[in-house]
């Protein structure tokens, strides 16, 4: 191709440095089929700025240079509408090292989501489903495409004596792969969901027990202060705090692992009776043998998390497409041992587009990427 995809995409989105805005004006210049392939380009990201994980740059050059010969622009629209443009545009903060993908460029609020995801599911305990905009209303209101705000309510003795006998209903939240989602519990707790991640709670709190709520997968917490403990049950342990942030990890066939932000929690096996207190930046791991380990960690990964981005810290390519599968319901394959095993440091908003994050992966790595539907093919360069 003529010109180079991420330089178009940046000069489109209006973050292009002189050189390349000088560089892509001349290229517009040159030819008018040029300028129209311009013209189709930025009305295109403009309507749809995220649909760009179908094609790779080579298939992407052959149609652009199937449309350089077409002599009917009937033809060229028709082609145009069969086209789907990758590009993307890379921060480098530190070479080789730190990249910081700032996700500023255009509203990609649903980068993330796949078109054909499942929705967010709420399960009440008579086992009626409802999506999040489907919920009472007197119950809990939708806030945001992705998060889900509890009705809070005033504590009365009175209420809380006449609740003792009876069960305070509870809701669990199923939130699929390829999607997170934010929750407001009724007391003020804010949970942030991962992907294929499921958390079951009580839909309003009292005070006369323990606020109580049981994971399974992946959730960043904020607790809000109360006289009554917050606990969060798993598989394999349990975590008690007054009011605190930590992140749960609780997938199945992994370690069980707790990081401590800010505050003091407790966490005791689930079949045993010592607690361990934690405190700011430990991390709390039990395998599925019961070891247990404790260990400090940099919490810039999970603080990176609740300002909406994913930071991999010191990964490897393997372990980044795994995280990668989960946020975009995807899987990835190669044959053999993926070829490069260093540890890389990068971030990228939680709301790119997989090709953008698969570009920045690129830059750094030996590895290239093919994306076919749901499969993404990993293989050196």
């Amino acid at each position: 191709m003529q010109i180079d995809w991420s330089k178009l995409f940046s000069y489109i989105n209006g973050f292009a440095d002189r050189k390349t805005i000088e560089e892509v004006e001349s290229w517009r210049e040159k030819d008018s089929r040029n300028e129209e392939f311009y013209r189709r380009t930025r009305d295109y990201y403009a309507n749809s700025p995220t649909r760009n994980e179908s094609f790779s740059e080579g298939q992407l050059d052959i149609l652009y240079k199937k449309m350089l010969k077409s002599k009917r622009g009937r033809k060229r629209r028709a082609l145009w509408q069969r086209t789907t443009v990758a590009a993307s545009v890379i921060l480098l903060l530190s070479a080789g090292v730190w990249w910081y993908y700032t996700g500023n460029m255009h509203d990609e609020s649903k980068a993330h989501v796949p078109v054909h995801a499942a929705e967010v599911i709420i399960i009440t305990e008579s086992g009626d489903k409802f999506t999040a905009k489907q919920l009472d209303s007197g119950i809990a209101r939708q806030v945001a495409d992705n998060k889900l705000e509890y009705s809070a309510r005033e504590n009365t003795s009175e209420e809380d004596a006449a609740r003792v006998e009876k069960q305070v209903p509870r809701h669990t939240i199923i939130v699929p792969r390829g999607k997170t989602f934010e929750l407001v519990l009724a007391d003020g707790t804010f949970v942030l969901l991962g992907p294929s991640s499921e958390l079951t709670y009580p839909v309003q709190f009292d005070s006369c027990s323990t606020r109580e709520v049981t994971l399974r997968g992946e959730a960043y917490f904020e607790v809000t202060k109360s006289s009554n403990r917050f606990a969060v049950n798993t598989e394999r342990m349990k975590l008690q705090v007054y009011g605190t942030t930590f992140n749960v990890f609780a997938r199945e066939k992994m370690p069980v692992e707790a990081v401590l932000v800010e505050g003091r929690v407790g966490i005791t096996p689930e079949n045993g009776t010592e607690e361990t207190i934690l405190h700011p930046g430990d991390m709390y791991s039990i395998d599925e043998a019961g070891d247990i380990k404790v260990m400090q960690v940099d919490l810039a990964e999970y603080k990176a998390k609740r300002n909406g981005y994913v930071l991999f810290n010191g990964k490897t390519i393997e372990q980044i497409v795994r995280s990668l599968e989960l946020y975009y319901d995807v899987d990835f394959v190669h044959e053999g041992v993926v070829p490069d095993t260093r540890e890389y440091v990068f971030s990228v908003k939680r709301t790119s587009s997989l090709r953008e994050v698969l570009d920045v992966i690129v830059s750094v790595a030996d590895v290239k990427f093919v994306i076919d539907g749901k499969e993404v093919e990993i293989t050196r360069k």
